[in-house]
């Protein structure tokens, strides 16, 4: 079993892949307060980078957007040329890990990259996967220019990398651009988007035969979903890589009216924290076969691996497009008032975040949540992941884990909507007060996080 798991390791690391650096911390993005750190450095840059979950415009009746891709394999002295000239772009950037652990050296390459530009641009939306290959680096600015017409929605953008995989399976399975696929759509279930989605893949091999294959993966992706793409071509760094670009739409108004938010409102996910551990752990069996006893003698079988491994490799691969339909039937129709006593007022997505995107929530709502219940879905594996200090956030979450904020009425609700399509919601907590950022975690959070990553859930 070892024998052919490192095997199938070298393949993809001699495609210019790292599937195992997830493992620890659940993510193979750059840390947020990383990113954050370097962007505050950048005094002056006609690209204005605004971190956020997602970028929205109008829906313009009967109008899609145009996507305009621009790619840069020179991160230092991009070669900009006949560039468009469009007020909003996403951006995906593939760094290396030693840049992207490092706030110092993540602000040179940023600001070396952006000061080579020369007209204004927006973006909302940024993605920073990490890699161990210095030649893996780029750029990708997908621009969305809008149309003019009847406002009668909004039209939302997400843009995703594959961060998390199954390296048991070859570089040819259609889980590696699935995965990509589908995180991309996610964040627009949350807002309530319904219809309009279109994909844009963002994807790149070494060889001619496995872009084919991720082609016909991509393919057969949409075709299965009959969803609409734009294959804009590969790449072309020479380095195996998955991920998307995503637009959809609502002729609802979004659940984002942060400032509506009041005390005493509930706080729902929509699914069970602590599915991602799960996946990290089964892949460290297959590393090392001694592992294994050490799980077994901890109640953790083989079997139970692999059934949760299945589990999330279902969750992370399939769109909860249930999920949208449901966030929409609570949201006002577009251009109508809000209601607390029927609507909600606040998304926010969990996914690898865990807990830490209480936090932000915390932030963004600028008031004091109470967090008293943990549903932990793989709990026994969470907490032994956390004792042996396999990984940092052992509350870090699958697609389809997510934060509804509503009063008490509605949020029984949603619930009730949510266990109609197979979701597991729970109530964690609930608005404490709105004088400022703050959580007070009233359950066995040390149990599923480290001593370490507890110390930034502190607000103060």
């Amino acid at each position: 079993m070892s024998e052919d798991f490192w095997k199938n390791i070298m393949e993809y690391k001699q495609l210019g892949f790292d599937p195992l650096r997830w493992i620890p911390t659940c993510s193979n993005q750059v840390d947020n307060d990383i990113l954050q750190a370097s962007l505050k450095e950048i005094k002056r840059s006609t690209i204005r980078l605004e971190p956020d979950w997602f970028d929205s415009f109008y829906y313009m009746d009967g109008k899609t957007p145009e996507l305009t891709r621009r790619v840069y394999c020179n991160l230092d002295s991009p070669v900009i040329e006949n560039e468009a000239e469009i007020k909003r772009a996403l951006l995906t950037f593939r760094i290396h890990t030693e840049i992207g652990s490092d706030s110092v050296l993540l602000f040179e390459i940023i600001r070396r990259f952006l000061k080579s530009f020369h007209f204004k641009v927006v973006s909302k939306k940024i993605v920073m996967s990490m890699t161990t290959n210095k030649k893996s680096q780029f750029a990708l600015l997908d621009y969305i220019k809008l149309s003019r017409g009847n406002k009668v929605g909004y039209t939302s953008a997400n843009n995703s990398a594959t961060q998390i995989t199954d390296p048991t399976l070859s570089p040819e399975s259609e889980i590696h651009s699935n995965i990509a696929l589908t995180m991309a759509m996610e964040n627009l279930n949350l807002l309530g988007c319904t219809f309009g989605f279109r994909l844009f893949p963002i994807y790149d091999a070494p060889t001619e035969s496995l872009l084919d294959t991720i082609r016909k993966n991509l393919d057969a992706f949409t075709s299965r979903y009959n969803l609409a793409m734009d294959d804009y071509s590969s790449v072309k760094v020479d380095s195996l890589f998955f991920g998307a670009t995503a637009i959809a739409n609502t002729l609802k108004e979004q659940p984002i009216k942060y400032d509506q938010v009041e005390e005493g409102m509930q706080i729902i996910i929509s699914n069970k924290l602590g599915t991602l551990p799960a996946m990290g752990i089964y892949i460290l069996a297959q590393m090392d076969e001694e592992r294994i006893s050490m799980f077994e003698n901890n109640n953790i079988s083989l079997d139970s691996l692999t059934t949760a491994k299945d589990e999330v490799l279902k969750s992370l691969s399939e769109p909860h497009f249930s999920l949208g339909k449901i966030i929409s039937k609570y949201c006002p129709d577009f251009g109508t008032p809000y209601d607390k006593n029927s609507h909600i007022p606040a998304v926010y997505p969990i996914i690898t975040d865990g807990i830490f995107a209480v936090a932000k929530l915390a932030r963004l709502l600028n008031a004091q949540i109470v967090i008293n219940n943990l549903p932990i879905k793989f709990d026994e594996i969470a907490r032994f992941a956390t004792k042996e200090f396999l990984v940092e956030n052992a509350t870090a979450a699958s697609i389809g884990c997510h934060m509804i904020v509503a009063t008490n009425n509605v949020a029984n609700l949603i619930m009730e909507d949510l266990r109609k399509h197979n979701f597991e919601p729970s109530i964690i907590g609930f608005i404490a007060k709105k004088d400022g950022p703050g959580l007070r975690i009233e359950a066995d959070i040390d149990k599923y996080v480290s001593k370490t990553k507890l110390t930034k859930l502190n607000l103060n």
